[in-house]
């Protein structure tokens, strides 16, 4: 069995840990707020980052910027993760800075699923994606604080999966 060190490639697994256990009680928090994208009824639960932002409304945006959390993610965004002709994928070009909290949440949503997702191997730029991880995190915990009922059903004990 692979170790976690060849897993993470390079990740502090602390981090890592922290950055995926944060996402998924996050996730868990949106959806049971009923912040999910409108879809049919029996389909498949997504979070859904209009009602998202429409909650936090767009001073959120200003408000990470003037807290310096999330400098390197506001300034040079994760790179979408695009399929290609072939069915092969590639990252895409590098994003503009971010402007606005739609911008911003979709950014950090990016790094989750860049790192879910994503390259893990080559080319590695370990203190970025680390950055990036943080900056994340930080955003997350802006909303939580941003957002009482998110904050509380992010921090009740989940009986299960």
């Amino acid at each position: 069995m692979i170790s976690t060190e060849e897993l993470l490639y390079g990740l502090s697994p602390d981090l890592t840990l922290r950055f995926f256990a944060t996402f998924a009680r996050m996730e868990f928090a949106l959806k049971q707020l009923r912040l999910l994208r409108s879809t049919a009824e029996g389909e498949v639960a997504q979070i859904g980052h209009p009602r998202l932002v429409a909650r936090l409304g767009p001073g959120f945006f200003q408000a990470v910027e003037e807290a310096h959390v999330a400098e390197m993610l506001i300034a040079n965004p994760p790179k979408h993760f695009l399929v290609n002709g072939d069915g092969g994928v590639a990252f895409g070009p590098q994003p503009a800075a971010l402007v606005t909290t739609s911008d911003l949440i979709g950014a950090t949503w990016r790094v989750r699923n860049n790192l879910f997702h994503g390259n893990k191997l080559s080319p590695a730029d370990r203190k970025r994606d680390e950055a990036l991880m943080t900056n994340a995190l930080a955003v997350l915990d802006m909303i939580l604080e941003a957002l009482p009922d998110v904050s509380s059903s992010f921090h009740e004990p989940q009986q299960h999966f």
